[in-house]
């Protein structure tokens, strides 16, 4: 048995142990408060890293090697539409960024408008097509009519009425505008894989050519005089084509772009009259609207065929159809080929492998969606309204 003195000695050495453990703990955890301390310090005080400088270039990779959609708003997966402050034409995509840019001539170009005033170019949302800002053009400027942007997120723009090229960077809000030849009513455009951009010349029956670098400008005729041309686009390869609008010509055409901007232009035949505006296809066939007739047209560069569609599905004679206007044109991922006809207030899509066509009657009266169509990397369609002041966007599957 334990005597009393040997108890208090044990509770005595007992105290001492929990005394030194407790001091052990206490001193562990002060050593890992400091240790975090001293490692916030370090994060804090380390270097930030200096962003590199990057230049950036025109965007010149056909449509399929596009960036992917980087908008930080969901896409929306209904149809929507939002007005427009003018008569909206063109249309422009900014993936990158998350932006539409419409521009808005307010009138009714043919090719020029009746009356020369600024414009203004409407800046929409990507994910859902609403409405965020207008963009007038400065005194000087007139009617923008087609877009085409650059990898910096610069728009440019052709100007029927004031015979030049605009340029608008939306970030610092500077416009920029480059005279071409007089009276010679520049109207669709697009850009080279050399950045440089390329213009169809109704009026003075040319293509020109931009450094937007230099600012050099080279106007070269078409070999057929009084040609009109209209739409312009570049194909998965490089080349460009586009259309003669004359009536009873049935021709369009095509060049190899150079950086000197000296180019010469092939023309190829074609049943189709007045063709109006011109794309591709993933396959690289041309694909082009064939105005009053009720018709699209599609042209194989491989073999130089050429083969017309009828897309409207009311009265026609052999050379004219009542109450159609196909003008706008372009091809979605699966190769079907959208358009809009303006007369008629319809906006649908061919098959070309079985000939279907597959289009809605817009429900909106004198609508007029005419040449601003467009179908993006996701396969949603978006069209203006002329008439109805208003750009509308389709998610995939809507027709």
């Amino acid at each position: 048995m334990y005597s009393y003195d040997d108890q208090k000695a044990a509770q005595t050495s007992f105290r001492k142990r929990n005394i030194i453990l407790i001091s052990a703990a206490v001193a562990l955890v002060v050593a890992i408060a400091l240790a975090g301390t001293l490692l916030v310090m370090k994060f804090e005080v380390a270097p930030t890293p200096q962003p590199q400088t990057v230049h950036l270039v025109p965007d010149t990779a056909p449509r399929s090697d596009e960036v992917p959609f980087s908008s930080h708003r969901m896409l929306s997966p209904t149809a929507t539409s939002a007005p427009t402050t003018m008569t909206p034409w063109g249309v422009a995509f900014d993936y990158a960024r998350g932006f539409v840019w419409v521009a808005e001539p307010g009138c009714e170009p043919t090719p020029k408008c009746p009356t020369s005033f600024p414009g203004i170019i409407g800046q929409y949302a990507l994910s859902d097509g609403s409405f965020i800002q207008d963009f007038k053009e400065p005194t000087g400027y007139s009617s923008p009519l087609f877009l085409a942007l650059d990898k910096a997120g610069h728009i440019w723009f052709t100007e029927p009425d004031g015979d030049a090229i605009g340029e608008f960077d939306p970030q610092s809000g500077t416009w920029n505008q480059w005279p071409v030849k007089k009276y010679s009513a520049p109207f669709d455009l697009t850009f080279d894989t050399y950045g440089n951009l390329w213009f169809t010349e109704f009026a003075s029956n040319e293509i020109g050519f931009l450094n937007p670098q230099t600012h050099a400008v080279v106007e070269t005729p078409t070999p057929t005089r009084n040609s009109n041309p209209y739409g312009i686009t570049i194909d998965p390869h490089g080349t460009i084509w586009f259309t003669e609008n004359q009536d009873l010509l049935g021709q369009i055409g095509s060049f190899t772009p150079t950086a000197s901007g000296a180019i010469k232009i092939k023309e190829h035949a074609v049943n189709a009259r007045r063709p109006h505006l011109i794309t591709t296809d993933n396959a690289g066939n041309i694909w082009y609207s064939v105005g009053f007739t009720g018709k699209v047209g599609e042209f194989d560069p491989r073999s130089g065929n050429s083969k017309i569609f009828l897309v409207f599905l009311g009265t026609c004679t052999p050379t004219s159809c009542t109450g159609t206007h196909i003008s706008g044109i372009d091809t979605d991922s699966k190769g079907n080929v959208w358009f809009t006809d303006a007369l008629s207030e319809r906006v649908g899509y061919l098959i070309p492998s079985s000939g279907q066509i597959i289009a809605r009657t817009l429900t909106t009266k004198n609508a007029h969606p005419a040449d601003g169509i467009f179908v993006d990397s996701g396969d949603r369609v978006w069209f203006t309204e002329e008439f109805a002041h208003t750009l509308t966007v389709w998610p995939a599957h809507t027709v």
